[in-house]
């Protein structure tokens, strides 16, 4: 499965943050793009992914596994937007 970023979207208020990612999927462009819902967690990673498809839960789907690497590289580089800091986002 081949995935190409298709749309972010989050939206913040001081401390919380939802949103989704779609990807298109190069290996089937006829088919729904595979989209991830992402939700606010008070701990960390601080956000929750969740695959629309119902079969597609698994932590290694790679639409879970693409959102998971984005979602960290956002908030690592931007934690002030939900009241964190650097320290909170330590590098690999």
């Amino acid at each position: 499965m081949m995935l190409q970023l298709l749309s972010l979207t989050l939206a913040y208020d001081d401390t919380r943050f939802f949103g989704s990612v779609m990807f298109t999927d190069t290996d089937y462009p006829d088919e729904a793009p595979p989209t991830v819902l992402i939700d606010h967690t008070d701990e960390p990673p601080w956000f929750q992914l969740t695959n629309v498809d119902p079969n597609a839960q698994d932590p290694t789907a790679p639409a879970i596994v693409e959102a998971d690497r984005i979602m960290q590289f956002i908030l690592r580089y931007t934690p002030d937007r939900i009241g964190r800091t650097a320290a909170d986002f330590p590098q690999p």
